[in-house]
């Protein structure tokens, strides 16, 4: 830690690096940063944070940081104001809705810079102009499970490893994705709590499991109704619980019929055994929770793998008990939206209804297919803030085909991403430690908390918070009106208001407020916030959409039990997105500390299939599925399943989306399959 000659002050924020919002400590001396650390009294991370926080400093004061509107000119840029950016801005989106209607603007805001309140001024932006094209990175992350847990549960359940016996860690490795998830595990373990670990890569904590399942990518809904069937016919589940807060039980038990261990261990490529451990490891151990992330989402069975995970842990009476997966209360808000309804136009209503309807926004996975083929009507312009396509969608090729068809495309964000140096216009971004906005640690970590990210430096000269950057365009588009508010924290003063937190009680506690009391078995009192008031393991919401209402397995478009000759072709299921503790999505790969921890992507592979085909640790290899191909350098362990590889998302040189495709998406969120793909790959031949 620094010394105290080493800084003349600390201030107190939450950490933006990821989504997770750790309190943190900014050191300063001179107004430079000296050191950042975890905030003690935090009341939910209680001083931890990981490898990300320490590179703040290199985030706020980067070289390459954008600092002012930027205009093209043929192939050249040229500074402008921000009055003169504004104006260019509100004649070109005017015209196009002039001349193409409303719906011909979509917007995508994407996490690099921040969705929390920038996101209520966008949306609201969006319902006033009239566009329904209100899209965000919630068309690939995180909102398939709220929306699958919602119509299981009626909320979105997060684990309290501290208190649980049994922790089944399913497709998330917290040493690089949530460093306070990972120390409560490992500290429920040092007081005897069981381990299970299921995921194609035996991650460091499936070396230290009691149950290491080692599955094969995109069958998790096959073994979680394996597990399920197995605690059914050997009676381990909680009878009464089932008996009196659930509905669809009856068919749920003739469901998992159809998924016996033996058929779920040829399915998930598992001994029969393993899945009867599992099951029973989870089921004589109680309270047990199952910590589980995004992995999951991304492939054809991630909704209904989520329900079957919660199925699982409502019928061992797991669901909101202290130490199962608990549901926090949410905090009462008011509403920031203009428009009320649902527009008939929203891309991907047609296609994924329940998904639009429940997220009240457009599936922005959707738009590359729009901009195609022009159906079901044209979108002339865009809008990106805080978001890279061509690193985080799928098929870059088609994305970037897609994306050049628009009249105008606008980028807000902090460096020139590829898509920046794609747009029309470039207008600048703040860092999180140049914003004051509001976190919920409800919705995180299961703890019903409110806290500040407090502005620590004043936004860069000629940059502007993104909250900010859509108050003035709305202004400059003649919308001030409609906005009440003068700047963020006025927002969330009137967000805030039927909870009676204010901005100023949360700046006055820097550690954060209780909005509800933290306990559990809400539903005593109140029912589960279901149709039923009950959990629904039958989903009558999901059967009027013409949804299968129980989870069921289905094999991914590309797989050897689906497609065996393409499997013949390319032998190797393709893992992307795997998470590097050192970034956050596509960001920080500019930043030099990342940059020299962990400098370049690599291609996981097991060592057993790279010296099948003469490959060692270090070596260029060539990795293709059929959209294309990249060239990559391997690195080999035992760690990892022989009919797997994995490569991470991010980097531009060696992008991964350049394999991956948006067919084969989840029939009900359309979530991309970035976990569940075909590949082979071959060493590259050194040249001379």
């Amino acid at each position: 830690m620094a010394q105290k000659k080493d800084y003349d002050e600390i201030k107190k924020t939450m950490c933006g690096m990821c989504s997770k919002s750790c309190g943190i400590d900014i050191y300063l001396k001179n107004g430079q940063i000296v050191d950042v650390r975890g905030m003690k009294e935090h009341l939910t991370t209680h001083g931890v944070v990981c490898a990300k926080a320490r590179f703040a400093g290199e985030l706020e004061f980067s070289k390459d940081r954008l600092t002012t509107p930027l205009l093209r000119q043929g192939n050249t840029w040229k500074k402008i104001a921000w009055a003169e950016a504004l104006e260019i801005a509100a004649k070109k989106l005017s015209d196009i809705k002039t001349h193409w209607g409303p719906e011909a603007l979509a917007v995508y805001l994407g996490n690099s810079v921040g969705l929390r309140d920038a996101k209520r001024f966008a949306m609201r932006f969006c319902d006033v102009y009239g566009t329904p094209n209100y899209s965000s990175v919630d068309s690939l992350c995180h909102w398939s499970r709220a929306m699958a847990t919602d119509y299981t549960v009626g909320g979105y359940p997060v684990p309290d490893e501290a208190n649980s016996k049994c922790i089944m860690v399913w497709g998330t490795n917290p040493f690089d994705s949530s460093v306070p998830e990972y120390k409560d595990i490992m500290t429920a373990m040092k007081k005897g709590t069981k381990l299970i670990v299921i995921d194609p890569r035996e991650i460091p904590l499936a070396r230290k499991a009691d149950v290491y399942v080692p599955i094969r990518p995109q069958t998790d809904c096959a073994l979680a109704l394996g597990m399920i069937g197995i605690i059914i016919d050997e009676g381990l589940y909680d009878k009464e619980f089932v008996g009196q807060w659930t509905v669809g039980f009856e068919q749920l038990k003739e469901r998992v019929k159809d998924y016996p261990p033996e058929k779920v261990a040829q399915i998930c490529g598992v001994s029969i055994d393993v899945i009867y451990n599992a099951a029973r490891t989870y089921a004589k151990n109680r309270p047990a929770c199952i910590p589980q992330h995004i992995a999951i989402d991304h492939g054809i069975n991630g909704f209904q793998t989520i329900r079957a995970i919660y199925t699982l842990a409502s019928i061992t009476g797991n669901i909101d008990v202290t130490g199962g997966d608990k549901l926090p209360q949410a905090y009462k808000t008011n509403n920031t939206r203009a428009a009320q309804e649902m527009s008939p136009k929203t891309i991907g209503i047609e296609k994924y209804p329940a998904f639009v309807r429940f997220t009240n926004q457009a599936q922005g996975m959707e738009f590359t297919n729009t901009l195609l083929s022009g159906k079901p009507y044209p979108i002339r312009a865009m809008i990106l803030n805080g978001s890279n396509p061509f690193l985080t969608w799928p098929e870059t090729a088609k994305t970037e085909e897609a994306l050049r068809k628009l009249d105008f495309l606008m980028v807000v964000d902090l460096f020139m991403t590829k898509a920046a140096k794609m747009a029309d216009l470039v207008f600048p971004a703040s860092t999180f430690m140049e914003r004051t906005e509001l976190c919920d640690y409800g919705y995180v970590q299961g703890i019903p908390i409110l806290a500040m990210r407090n502005k620590i430096f004043e936004p860069l000269p000629d940059t502007y918070p993104d909250w900010k950057f859509w108050l003035e365009l709305a202004k400059a588009m003649g919308y001030k009106e409609h906005f009440p508010w003068e700047n963020n924290e006025e927002m969330i003063d009137f967000v805030l208001q039927p909870s009676g937190i204010t901005v100023a009680q949360l700046k006055e506690n820097p550690a954060g407020i209780f909005y509800a009391q933290n306990k559990t078995q809400h539903y005593l009192e109140q029912g589960f916030n279901t149709p039923s008031g009950k959990i629904e393991l039958y989903s009558e919401r999901l059967a009027q959409y013409g949804y299968d209402p129980l989870p069921h397995h289905k094999e991914p478009l590309e797989s050897p039990l689906s497609n065996p000759e393409l499997s013949r072709a390319y032998p190797l299921c393709l893992l992307t997105g795997v998470r590097i503790v050192y970034y956050w999505q596509s960001s920080f790969r500019n930043l030099p500390g990342p940059a020299k921890l962990y400098p370049e992507p690599l291609v996981e592979m097991n060592d057993g299939t790279a010296k099948g085909l003469g490959i060692k640790e270090g070596d260029m290899v060539k990795v293709e599925t059929m959209r294309g191909s990249i060239t990559i350098k391997a690195t080999i362990n035992k760690y990892i399943r022989p009919d797997v590889a994995s490569i991470p998302l991010g980097w531009e040189k060696s992008n991964v989306n350049t394999l991956t495709s948006y067919e084969g998406r989840d029939p009900i969120t359309g979530y991309p399959a970035f976990k569940s793909l075909l590949c082979r790959i071959s060493k590259v031949k050194a040249e001379g």
